[in-house]
């Protein structure tokens, strides 16, 4: 029905044809394609824009929002090379920062449903059905519970230790899901064939012609095309010519020179394509008549609950169809908390992950900058990147040593032969020592150095390097039983400081007995990215007559008790890791190298963080939405330049001086009727642009170039637009210097490339 309203309109002025506008090229041109852009009108090498964006003077608004469209995606284009440590942004999406071994939903994090106010290109608006108005939404739901859960990881947290020190994504199956709400009471199951129910559904349009049951709809599911006798359209690079429409209805459709004939409402498959008449418009003119064709690979396709979405293998589905209450008559509800996504009530389409993202499993867990992407590149979720840059960490050594002299400033007898532990960082004064925590104590305050021993018979007795006394190692105090599980040295660098790593001595000991455990207790500034006592290592020594003896019960030789990671705050949930012969990650971000190789010469070393790790965790729109997705390749060029102001086309004098970005045609920007060819202002046919028709096409401009977005009305340009907006979706199909854009204005279509 609404395509024949469309067509009633058309009568004096119907398509005819789908030739492109075209001239020789010279100049600039010689070297410019489509497929270069976003050059030359950004320069990612020095960081600058390269471009001025031009309306016509007697323009309408629209023709300005399609110039922003574009303007915001140039902005947005990323400098290769550029940090992507510490936090960030997101033009029209969701970031916030995870703790390792915690799901990206909750307190600090993201929300377990994200709309338009969260993901720019998610809709919330309404639409029309069977003559009444429904709003209408998208969302995004995030799983929480256990077997619906999307968490981030690393080889000590997840359940295999494949992962290392990496930090990754594990998805669940069923964790990730998108639904289309009705927010307003409606029943679904009215739909018919000659008036269906028609949304955008992850940014294409969905057409349901009927509802077959509860949890059961059939729709087309091909694009839509209006062309008229003998127009062209190319589909999975096959050729679909319109021969001619019947006054009964009937269409004649060649494919690749294969023809058939195609009933009213009817789907065929003609040489591999399937083809549904879908609407036409006849008069005894040939030349006006029309017909509108849903093509693709599948036309028409009915779906039920469970089934693969349109595209996806249907024997191993990464997404699958969530649809119930068809038969209803209602609204949308959802429930989302830590039991799972339950839809509560009233009619719902939407689709769920249903590959599982992690080790062994479906497919791999995400690594740092890679996306799970929804259907159609609609709204990708992303493991951005870490919030502590790989150069920003010190190395911290434990050691055992054997016959070090502690007698250099410290006057304690005994000690010039002992064995101790040697701590030390790769920084000056990273390591502070806590004058209030030892007994006795030889300090006034508290005391930053490099480098510190710990040894003694009767105590364990700590001294540091003094660089205010020719480095000598100096006497602090002693660290005895009472204050033993009190932290009486911390890690200040960066960020991490105060309590977020302690040093103790704790555990199975008095500590004259047989043997010590110094401990790394490691907690976040906050409890909900890092609970005291959840994330500690346990560097277990031996003692034998009261003397340290050993990394562990024997000297020189890897035990796989030596070091524990303790992940509880009430201990007793350990892993033993002194054995693993690759780095590994803690929660706060810490990692152990190699312990296995550095235990066998009685040696621990950590690479701490200038601040605890977390991951940006990013949802936005995909590179199939209608707005730019950011990209963890570098940091936005606006970051390094300002973006040229939009001018009128009155305004420009000398405009080979520049690359010239021309939206709107030449019955309204006498730039582009110039490039053109045209008389100003060019209307109608006269404009060369045929009713309906879009284009995007690059003009020399002597030693630059002009890009003209020009349409046959203000939205056919937009339309264009939204191509340049989202150039990274139609990379394989801007090549040349001229494109038609078809499709709509959520979801365009590069038809016709030369």
């Amino acid at each position: 029905m609404q395509n024949i309203k469309r067509m009633i309109k058309k009568i004096s002025a119907i398509s005819t044809g789908v030739a492109m506008l075209g001239m020789s090229v010279t100049g600039a041109m010689a070297v410019a394609d489509l497929n270069t852009y976003p050059a030359p009108f950004v320069d990612v090498t020095a960081k600058k824009f390269n471009y001025l964006g031009v309306v016509g003077e007697i323009s309408k608004s629209i023709d300005n929002l399609a110039l922003t469209d574009i303007a915001t995606s140039l902005s947005a284009v990323p400098v290769p090379g550029a940090s992507t440590g510490g936090t960030v942004s997101v033009t029209g999406g969701e970031t916030e920062d995870v703790p390792i071994s915690q799901n990206i939903v909750g307190n600090n994090r993201l929300d377990t449903e994200l709309q338009d106010d969260d993901v720019s290109n998610l809709f919330d608006g309404s639409i029309s059905f069977q003559g009444t108005d429904y709003d209408t939404s998208e969302v995004i739901e995030l799983g929480q519970s256990g077997v619906q859960n999307i968490s981030v990881q690393t080889g000590l947290t997840a359940v295999d230790d494949d992962y290392k020190d990496n930090v990754v994504m594990e998805v669940e199956t069923d964790s990730l899901k998108y639904y289309y709400l009705f927010d307003e009471t409606i029943q679904p199951n009215l739909t018919k064939s000659s008036d269906p129910l028609e949304i955008s559904f992850l940014g294409k349009k969905l057409t349901i012609t009927s509802v077959d049951s509860a949890s059961k709809f059939t729709a087309n599911v091909g694009a839509s095309y209006n062309l008229g006798p003998g127009d062209s359209i190319t589909v999975n690079d096959k050729k679909v010519t319109l021969k001619d429409v019947g006054s009964g209805g009937n269409v004649i459709i060649d494919v690749d020179g294969k023809s058939d004939t195609i009933g009213a409402s009817i789907t065929k498959n003609i040489n591999g394509l399937e083809i549904k008449n879908d609407a036409t418009f006849y008069t005894e003119t040939k030349a006006e008549r029309s017909a509108f064709l849903i093509i693709g690979k599948d036309a028409t396709e009915s779906y039920q609950d469970g089934d693969a979405y349109v595209g996806e293998n249907k024997d191993d589905p990464r997404w699958v169809w969530d649809i119930g209450n068809l038969n209803s008559k209602g609204t949308t509800s959802i429930t989302n908390n830590m039991t799972g996504i339950v839809m509560s009530t009233g009619p719902y389409v939407g689709i769920e992950n249903d590959y599982r993202y992690l080790d062994g499993a479906d497919a791999a867990a995400l690594a740092i900058g890679e996306c799970i992407d929804l259907p159609n590149n609609y709204v990708s979720i992303c493991l951005d990147s870490l919030t502590v840059k790989d150069t920003d960490y010190i190395d911290l050594n434990v050691e055992y040593l054997e016959g070090t002299d502690l007698t250099s400033d410290s006057g304690i007898p005994g000690m010039s032969n002992a064995n101790v532990v040697h701590i030390y960082t790769n920084k000056d004064d990273t390591i502070k020592i806590l004058q209030a925590q030892l007994s006795p104590a030889n300090i006034t305050g508290d005391i930053k150095t490099k480098e510190l021993w710990i040894g003694g018979a009767a105590n364990l007795s700590v001294f540091y390097k003094n660089k205010d006394n020719a480095n000598k190692k100096t006497f602090a105090g002693n660290v005895t039983a009472a204050s033993a599980g009190t932290g009486w040295a911390e890690i200040d660098y960066g960020d991490t400081k105060n309590s977020n790593i302690r040093f103790n001595i704790t555990d199975n000991i008095v500590i004259l007995n047989s043997a010590f455990n110094l401990t790394l207790i490691q907690q976040g500034d906050n409890s909900n990215d890092l609970t005291v006592g959840t994330d500690t290592a346990t560097i277990w020594f031996s003692r034998t007559s009261g003397a340290i003896s050993a990394l562990g019960s024997t000297k020189s030789s890897e035990e796989a008790a030596e070091v524990v990671w303790d992940q509880a705050a009430t201990h007793g949930t350990t892993t033993n890791i002194g054995t693993k012969d690759e780095n590994h990650r803690f929660r706060y971000g810490t990692i152990i190298v190699d312990p296995k190789g550095n235990g066998a010469s009685d040696r621990e070393l950590f690479k701490i963080p200038s601040d605890q790790v977390q991951v940006n965790v990013v949802v936005k729109p995909g590179t199939g939405a209608t707005t730019i997705p950011t990209t963890s390749g570098g940091i936005a060029i606006s970051s390094y330049a300002t973006a040229p102001s939009a001018v009128l086309d009155s305004e420009v004098t000398t405009p080979a001086d520049h690359n010239l970005v021309l939206v709107g045609g030449p019955a309204v920007n006498k730039l582009s009727a110039e490039f053109l060819g045209k008389t100003f202002p060019a209307y109608g046919e006269a404009s060369g642009l045929k009713e309906g028709e879009a284009v995007l096409e690059l003009k020399d401009n002597g030693g630059n170039v002009a890009l003209i977005v020009a349409g046959w009305e203000g939205e056919d340009t937009r339309r264009a637009a939204r191509v340049l907006q989202n150039y990274r979706a139609y990379t394989a199909q801007l090549k040349g210097t001229s494109v038609k854009v078809a499709g709509t204005t959520s979801s365009p279509t590069i038809v016709t490339s030369a």
